[in-house]
């Protein structure tokens, strides 16, 4: 978030675009840029004629040539749509242009931007603008998301099944589209979970989060299944770092102090990932999550200072956990 303001959801913005009360300028933020693109296509499909009445402005186009084409009429058309890039715009231009909009109001034209990613001196210039909350979505929500998308495809998916995809790919909606797709070709008849573990390939953090629940319940079967499907393609010393760094998200996650989205952002990490680390660092006491942090980057550091090898310094510390008690 830029302000401490009112944003309109995405899952309100449909219902939004459908009362026809648009707003000047749309400003769309958050991580998850599958929510930018529906969102932004809510607002192409009010267009009629839209070779004719939406126009994209990137960074090669001078702000009076954009004033201008602010102030025309739409042809056959209720409304005209400008989508105006700001990569590569100082924050001047970008004032110059809404300062006119400001000034001489086109009911007839709405502006529309993709401020995810851009800094804050940029998304600052859009401070009357209309912001469009595009995070990524919570677990309920992407699970309704597939049910009604599952639906859209005229394919069924069992609600377990939904649950897997989501944290096979961290809430991630882009790839959970592309999922769906191979899914639905993969055969007919309902989604279980079971075409789930088949079809679509576990994100790499998710991996860590399976291993760590398995080393919570120290069930040994499941640990050295999941960590043998790891070794085989991923180096130890990158299995170690994955570690220390979902460990650390315990950690932090344990003290309770702040909510997922400050922790995301501090961590660099998806506010999904976070989520999911959330639920997980209830397993474990703080006491067991800083001792195990610590053994983490004893062991970074024995191997990377040549005192051990990687891959028995991991085969060790698995081990540990599995005999450990609680703290």
């Amino acid at each position: 978030m830029y302000y401490n303001r009112d944003m309109i959801k995405f899952v309100d913005f449909k219902k939004h675009v459908a009362s026809g009360a648009f707003a000047p300028v749309y400003a769309f933020s958050g991580d998850d840029e599958f929510l930018v693109k529906s969102a932004l296509s809510m607002l192409k499909k009010r267009i009629d004629m839209p070779e004719l009445n939406i126009s994209v402005f990137g960074d090669g186009a001078a702000v009076e040539a954009m004033t201008a084409a602010y102030s025309q009429l739409p042809m056959m058309s209720e409304y005209r749509l400008m989508i105006f890039v700001v990569e590569n715009r100082s924050a001047g231009e970008i004032k110059r242009f809404l300062e006119h909009v400001r000034k001489y109001p086109n009911p007839a034209t709405i502006v529309a931007c993709d401020l995810s990613g851009a800094p804050p001196a940029i998304a600052a210039s859009f401070e009357n603008s209309e912001f469009v909350d595009c995070k990524r979505l919570d677990k309920p929500m992407v699970i309704k998301w597939i049910a009604s998308n599952a639906t859209a495809r005229g394919i069924r998916i069992s609600t377990a099944a939904a649950e897997l995809l989501t944290d096979y790919c961290l809430g991630n909606l882009t790839r959970i589209d592309v999922e769906l797709d191979k899914l639905a070709e993969a055969g007919e008849g309902m989604i279980e979970e079971e075409r789930v573990r088949e079809f679509v390939t576990p994100d790499g953090d998710y991996k860590i989060y399976e291993l760590s629940d398995a080393l919570a319940k120290k069930n040994t079967d499941r640990t050295y299944l999941i960590y043998d499907s790891l070794i085989v393609s991923t180096p130890p010393v990158v299995i170690i770092g994955a570690l220390y760094s979902h460990f650390r998200r315990l950690l932090y996650a344990a003290t309770g102090k702040f909510d997922r989205d400050t922790l995301a952002r501090f961590l660099r990490v998806k506010p999904y990932a976070m989520e999911m680390a959330m639920r997980q660092a209830k397993m474990y006491t703080p006491v067991k999550l800083k001792k195990t942090v610590d053994k983490l980057s004893e062991i970074d550091f024995a191997f990377k200072s040549g005192q051990t090898n990687d891959r028995l310094a991991l085969d060790s510390f698995i081990a540990e956990m599995l005999c450990a008690a609680t703290a």
